[in-house]
Formats: structure tokens, C-alpha cells, sequence
């Protein structure tokens, strides 16, 4: 069965050349792993778990706290669980993290502070278990279905945008099916998000199992992992760029909603502006490989750098008007590029048998981010105004755009020069 056929490290070529993958057999794949997404994003507990733990006694402060158990326990496990996609096989993390999902969903519907914070903790472990094998999972995917190395890179921008669409459909779905089981029993929507995890891991059957490297060895395999990373001085910073980013993307995304109750908007216009947010980003998330074609990452990293920093700085304004464009149009579109962008350049850069181990570090350091900005946004919005700290945040992103502008001119005319020094060497010689 084609299905079965596992790729081991670098020296695996396109499946799709070796054993002959055709177009059917391209789309069971496809299909079965748009399965898994569906189910697996269909989070229905996502717009109503706040609500329940409050309604159980739980304070603003206890619930932070659970959040941040929660991206703790999944920062220690991320490089353990990136290590063990790798070496024991990716589908099988990803099994993993639909079992504990459900576990911890389970333990959620018992609203006793013993069972919830088991929830959290199983919740941040399957988090880590998903983080680097889901991307090297849908690399592998993409490796399979291509028959030229050189055409990957493309068909996998246009795997990841097609998995962040279909998330961003099944979490809207979820949410609001969500809201409707929590009206007719506040624990129906943990016990279905625990089924829909457990009905996800009938589509990975389907799926081939991916693994980097047949040497079992965890220690060893770390090593080479960091080693591949400190090397590569792009990788370092793109997995810098992606953790910050993404965390301060998520962290603003949650607390611009208090902000916009804050410029007199209503809950139901709150509601329309995050419905808005959504459309914006499908549609931004469906013109990411179309950017990712035309443009270089020289010129397309700095474009979306500066659109944060813009959206920033326009949200910090206390027009509402321009607060809510800059949200909608320059952050959110910003922001929801942003992903399946970073993601191909990442996967781009990794090495096969150390794969999810890299990817892991980036989910770690979104983890250490979320983990220091969360608290420090609720601290510092006591302290200031949210046009305050947009505006600091804004000037922050771009006094950064001009230091590594400045880096990379420096960097580039110190090379150009020793290239001229060369040249005018070696001609010196051949005289």
C-alpha cells in the first residue's frame, strides 16, 4: 500500500516519483488530513469555557493563572514531544495529542478545581505533542504529492493556506455550535470537542506515517537538531520573528476586544468586528501563495513587519474609525498572512530528520511569549492607556525594522566589499 511507505531523513526523495502516487491517491491523502483538520479545529469549547469557569467561581485572576499553567507545562514538553515526532513518527504525536485533547475536555466538563487543573495540564501537553508534527506531517505531505523537489516549496504554501482556511471555518462553526450546546447543557460542548478529538484520529489512519531520522537516539538527535539551527543565522531569526509575533499577535487579538468596549462599541458590534476580523483573515490566508510566488522574502518579511508596526500605530489613534481599519485591515490581514507565510519559509530551512524539532522550538518560543506578554499586557494596562501601549508597541516594531534594515545594509556592503578585495587580489596574482 502506497499509504504505508514511511520517508526517513534527507535521503528520501519525492514519494510521488518513486512509487508512482497518483491523482486519486494524492487527494485520499489531502482529504484524509482536511478529516483531522476539521475535527481537530472544531473547537466548540473555545467561546464558552471563560464563561463556565466564572459561572463556577473561578476569578479573572485563577483563570489567568490556569491559562498560564497551561502554556508552561506546554513550553517544557515542546523539544520532547518535537524529538519524539521525529524519531518515533509524527502521525503518531499527532495521535497522541487527539488522546489528550479529549482527556483533557473530559476533565473540563467537571467543573472541581482538582479535575480543571488536570484539564490545563493535559491541554498544554497535547498542545506540545501537536506543535512541530502537524507542519512536518503536511512537509511530508506535500514531498509525497510532488513529483519535483523544486515545485514543494510552492504545493506546500498552498497545503498550509488550505489548512488555515479550513481551521478558520471549522472554528467559526465550532464556536457557534458551541454557544447552542452550552445553552442546553454547559458541559455538552466538552464532551463533544472530547468525541470530535477522538473521531480525528480515524482520518490520520489514513495518512502515512512520517518519521526524520531511524537512529532512536533523543540526546544525540537534540544536539544535531541545535546544531542545524545555530548554524543557520536566517532560521535563528525567523524562529525569533515567528515566536514574538505570533505571541503578541494572539495576546492583542484577545485584548483588543476589551479596547473596543473601551471607544463605545456595543458587545453585539464587538461581535461584528471579530465576525469581520474572520473574513479578513480567510481572505488574506487565501492570497498567501500568491505572495509567496511573487514576491522574495527580502521584499515580502519587511512588507508584513511594516504592516504590524502601521496597524500598531493606527489602532493606538482615538478615532474609532481609524482604530478599527487599523485593527481589521493592517494587523488582523497582517497578522493572518503572517502564518502560512512564516510556516513555509520555517519548513523551507529545516532538515528533514530534525524537522519537528526545529518546528517545536518556534511553538516554544510562541509559548515563552504568550507566557510574558499575557500578565505583562494585564499589568501594563493598568498602568496605561491601550493607545499607550499600542503606540509604545508601534514604535517598538519600528525602531526594530530600522535596526535590522541598518544590519542588513551593513552586512551586505562589508560582503561586497571583501568580494572586490578578492577580485582585486586574485587579479593581483594572475598578473
Amino acid at each position: 500500500m502506497e499509504t504505508r511507505t514511511e520517508v526517513q531523513g534527507d535521503q528520501a526523495g519525492p514519494v510521488s516519483a518513486r512509487a508512482g502516487l497518483t491523482r486519486g491517491g494524492r487527494w485520499r491523502l489531502l482529504l484524509a488530513y482536511d478529516g483531522y483538520n476539521l475535527a481537530t479545529n472544531a473547537t466548540l469549547s473555545s467561546g464558552v469555557w471563560m464563561i463556565y469557569l466564572a459561572h463556577h467561581g473561578y476569578s479573572l485572576v485563577a483563570i489567568g493563572l490556569l491559562e498560564m499553567t497551561l502554556h508552561v507545562i506546554k513550553l517544557c514538553a515542546e523539544v520532547p514531544a518535537g524529538i519524539y515526532a521525529d524519531l518515533l513518527g509524527r502521525r503518531r504525536s499527532l495521535f497522541l495529542y487527539c488522546g489528550l485533547s479529549a482527556a483533557a475536555m473530559l476533565c473540563l466538563a467537571l467543573p472541581l478545581w482538582p479535575s480543571v487543573v488536570l484539564s490545563f495540564g493535559l491541554w498544554g501537553l497535547a498542545f506540545a505533542f501537536r506543535g512541530g508534527a502537524e507542519e512536518a506531517l503536511l512537509w511530508g505531505l506535500a514531498r509525497r504529492c510532488v513529483a519535483d523537489e523544486r515545485q514543494q516549496q510552492g504545493y506546500y504554501s498552498r497545503l498550509i493556506s488550505r489548512m488555515y482556511l479550513l481551521a478558520l471555518v471549522a472554528e467559526a462553526a465550532g464556536t457557534s455550535l458551541g454557544g447552542v450546546c452550552g445553552q442546553l447543557e454547559e458541559a455538552l460542548p466538552f464532551v463533544a470537542q472530547a468525541a470530535l478529538a477522538l473521531l480525528a484520529m480515524l482520518p490520520l489512519l489514513a495518512l502515512p506515517e512520517e518519521r526524520g531520522a531511524s537512529l532512536r537516539q533523543p540526546l544525540g538527535h537534540l544536539q544535531q537538531g541545535l546544531r542545524a539551527v545555530r548554524d543557520d543565522r536566517l532560521l535563528v531569526g525567523l524562529l525569533l520573528l515567528a515566536g514574538l509575533v505570533e505571541g503578541c499577535g494572539l495576546t492583542i487579538y484577545y485584548y483588543h476586544q476589551l479596547y473596543l468596549v473601551d471607544l463605545g462599541l456595543t458587545l453585539s458590534q464587538v461581535g461584528l468586528v471579530i465576525a469581520v476580523s474572520q473574513l479578513i483573515s480567510f481572505g488574506c490566508t487565501a492570497l498567501a501563495p500568491v505572495l509567496l510566488a511573487r514576491l522574495g522574502r527580502a521584499r515580502l518579511l519587511p512588507l508584513l513587519l511594516v504592516m504590524l508596526a502601521s496597524g500598531l500605530l493606527v489602532m493606538s489613534l482615538s478615532l474609532a474609525a481609524l482604530s478599527l481599519a487599523g485593527f481589521l485591515v493592517l494587523f488582523q490581514g497582517a497578522y493572518a498572512l503572517w502564518q502560512p507565510v512564516m510556516s513555509t519559509w520555517l519548513n523551507e530551512r529545516c532538515s528533514e530528520a530534525q524537522r519537528a524539532t526545529v518546528l517545536s522550538l518556534q511553538t516554544g518560543l510562541f509559548s515563552v511569549a504568550m507566557v510574558a506578554l499575557f500578565p505583562l499586557f494585564g499589568l501594563g494596562l493598568g498602568e496605561m492607556s491601550y493607545r499607550t501601549l499600542y503606540r509604545g508597541l508601534g514604535l517598538a516594531a519600528t525602531g526594530g525594522l530600522a535596526l535590522a534594515a541598518l544590519y542588513r545594509f551593513v552586512f551586505w556592503s562589508r560582503r561586497g566589499w571583501q568580494v572586490r578585495r578578492q577580485k582585486k587580489g586574485a587579479g593581483t596574482r594572475a598578473r
